[in-house]
């Protein structure tokens, strides 16, 4: 609204915005599209007065857009897809029909529906509202024999991004019990990945390649991955796969990397990323502590060492990356103060998330209090690759009991993972763990775990909800200690379910040591504890021999299936495989199912292969036995549907394998003579201990070996 008034009798004349005659006095509505001057110059008998205004036109606010889309648009029942959107003008999100609750601005999630469904996301901005929806058609899988189910822990990331996967959730019509009865073959589409190096004398060391009904793996690379899945019933297969986005951390750190080194580093010299802040320094906690809150990845100097007297503290959410730059050997971290080297979360950070800790040596130098790391609160999406620790108290230790002390905030730990590293020579007596490891959709993969005779066990496990634990070469516990020792503190408030469940042991090599009796135990933590074990697949590991070993593998537990393990018993003061026993008040045995091990030894002494000593439910099918030098034997002992195992006579006689004296696993394999060959019976096993597919021959073989 433009108003004028102009003293004494006269006229005025309107220019700029406007035009025409005006009266002395008045006003008049404009309506300018752009900043616009207005003018009015006004003639009386004093003389002439012009004044000018300028109203000042601001662009309206834009309406919000919204795209949407689903990746595959289409899937098979048990799938998932991948919702992917983008706005612009819009300060919220709020997802509907298919999903639901508050969305970032832009984004992705995976969705998993079970039959066609519509998502709508409808978005907010100051120029107003904009809606966008997009539908998933399922499909039924192709005869509906097998139906996948694949989904992943997370869709994107950066690297090295871990990933669990979990196909628990297929289904076919073959099987009641698809955990077991079906083989999961995973294709993780990152041929560049290399190979497993922590157990050379075993086969099937591809990266790339998993097996069984929840596998994981470290995206290490930038780039797009295609997942598959395959699922077999052994007449049939069904494929399903997820696409898995991985981004440079070069492009997500570029601007808050902080190089460290003894001499002050130089930023885009001697592989100190070009931009990064640099720092000299040798005190390793300091470093973290006085810049984490600015800098999320911090690298220092290979070559170099620093010293650490009080925890590393990682307090906040990521994603973040504490590793290594330049050349040669991995930066050591001395404690020196009886410390932890990293303490991750608090009780005042229950859900923060998404670090990797990588290239790192850790030296406790033997103080009895020391740990590489102490899992203080609720912290999620932790990877810890291509670590040294050793001389310390604890490895790593994640303990139910700070999660409950802190309360229902603090979950159990998810996603977290120990790839490729070295964990050695815990001390420091009672409650010493190489790795003492709790949590959900987590992974062992690829690591030296050895030697805790100072201490208790290898590997103890109070509680764990689907976990992977492969191609691992663990060894030595303590006097009467365990390598394997997994139980279910399911007491743990944070724990999601009353069992320990849905977990995989796979090309693992396990020797026992120092009087280490009972190798790996499925069960309770003792005859006084109600802890249920259940839903575990014990397949193609090598168990080794070694003199303080009485019993390979002890079951307490239900739902079990052990298959293609080799067992060498040479030695050991004890020549018992597989012994299933009620050890106090937890449910009895049940489902323990056992097929297509090979056992042996060439000691005197009895030879018990397998032992149910009680329970219900109990199968042992295909395996194969051979103990010339044995005084007894009872191939199979206790009830259970046996069929097609070596007879009890039979364990002296030789089955024709290719090393006359087994050593390593491939000594155990069929010779073109061997009588084990066609001599099974149909169980659902669908490869071997080499991963060739059973059976070659139209029968199955015995043993854990299928004879090309």
């Amino acid at each position: 609204m433009l108003t004028w008034s102009f003293s004494g009798a006269g006229s005025c004349t309107a220019s700029g915005g406007w035009s025409g005659g005006k009266s002395t006095l008045g006003s008049q509505a404009v309506s300018p599209v752009v900043t616009t001057s207005y003018t009015l110059s006004c003639t009386g008998a004093a003389g002439s007065a012009s004044q000018s205004a300028t109203a000042t036109v601001t662009a309206a606010p834009s309406a919000p857009t919204v795209s949407l889309s689903a990746s595959p648009a289409s899937i098979v029942a048990g799938g998932s897809s991948t919702m992917t959107w983008s706005s612009t003008g819009a300060g919220s999100c709020t997802a509907s029909g298919g999903w639901s609750g508050a969305k970032a601005t832009s984004g992705s999630q995976a969705v998993n529906p079970s039959s066609t469904t519509s998502y709508s996301l409808s978005c907010t901005g100051a120029g107003g509202s904009a809606s966008q929806s997009a539908t998933v058609t399922v499909t039924a899988a192709a005869g509906g024999a097998i139906t996948p189910a694949l989904v992943p822990s997370r869709m994107s990331g950066v690297a090295p991004l871990y990933v669990f996967f979990d196909a628990s959730g297929t289904t076919a019509q073959a099987t009641t019990r698809p955990f077991h009865e079906l083989e999961y073959r995973w294709d993780f589409g990152d041929t560049a990945s290399g190979s497993w190096t922590s157990t050379p004398a075993m086969p099937n060391l591809s990266r790339n390649q998993a097996t069984g009904p929840v596998a994981a793996h470290v995206f290490e690379s930038p780039g797009a991955y295609t997942v598959s899945l395959t699922v077999l019933d052994g007449t049939g297969a069904a494929t399903q796969s997820v696409q898995i986005s991985v981004s440079d951390p070069d492009t997500v750190f570029a601007a808050n990397t902080l190089c460290v080194g003894n001499s002050l580093p130089v930023a885009g010299s001697g592989s100190c990323p070009a931009g990064a802040a640099v720092l000299q320094s040798g005190d390793f906690d300091a470093a973290i502590n006085n810049n984490i809150a600015s800098r999320k990845r911090i690298l220092f100097r290979r070559g170099d060492a620093f010293t650490s007297d009080a925890s590393a503290n990682i307090l906040l959410t990521g994603p973040g990356l504490i590793g290594a730059f330049g050349s040669g050997a991995a930066p050591v971290v001395n404690i020196t103060a009886n410390n932890n080297a990293f303490q991750l979360s608090s009780g005042s950070t229950p859900t923060i998330k998404d670090w990797r800790i990588m290239d790192l040596e850790i030296n406790g130098n033997s103080g009895s209090a020391t740990s590489g790391f102490w899992a203080e609160g609720g912290i999620d999406q932790v990877t810890l690759l291509r670590m040294n620790i050793h001389h310390m108290h604890y490895g790593v230790l994640m303990s139910p009991d700070r999660l409950d002390y802190y309360g229902s905030a603090h979950r159990l730990w998810d996603q977290w993972a120990v790839v490729d590293s070295t964990v050695s020579n815990a001390i420091g007596g009672g409650g010493g763990y190489v790795l003492y490891f709790s949590g959900q959709h987590c992974a062992v993969m690829g690591n030296v775990l050895r030697d805790s005779s100072l201490a208790e066990h290898v590997l103890r496990t109070p509680y764990i909800f689907q976990g992977v634990f492969s191609h691992n070469d663990m060894s030595k516990p303590a006097a009467s200690k365990h390598v394997v020792k997994m139980q279910a503190a399911s007491w743990f408030t944070a724990a999601p379910t009353a069992y320990t469940e849905q977990v995989v042991f796979s090309d693992n090599k396990f020797t026992s040591g120092n009087g280490g009796s009972w190798t790996v135990t499925l069960g309770p933590m003792d005859a006084q504890s109600d802890e249920k074990v259940k839903n575990v697949i014990v397949e193609r590991n090598w168990f080794a021999p070694d003199p303080g070993q009485d019993v390979a593998l002890h079951v307490w537990a239900q739902d079990v299936t052990v298959r293609n393990n080799f067992f060498n018993f040479t030695g050991a003061v004890g020549q018992n495989g597989i012994a299933v026993e009620q050890r106090g008040i937890e449910p009895l045995p049940a489902n323990v199912h056992v097929y297509n091990n090979t056992f042996y030894s060439n000691s005197t002494g009895s030879f018990l292969p397998i032992q149910f000593v009680v329970g219900s439910g109990m199968v042992a099918k295909n395996n194969l036995g051979y103990a010339p030098l044995s005084s007894s034997r009872d191939m199979v002992f206790g009830s259970a549907i046996i069929a097609n195992n070596t007879t009890d006579g039979g364990i002296l006689v030789s089955p024709g394998l290719v090393g006359l004296s087994p050593a390593v696993p491939a000594d155990f394999a069929l010779g073109a003579a061997s009588s084990a060959i066609n001599a099974g019976t149909a169980v659902p096993v669908f490869s071997d201990f080499f991963r060739l597919d059973r059976p070659q021959g139209g029968v199955i073989d015995l043993g854990a070996a299928e004879r090309p």
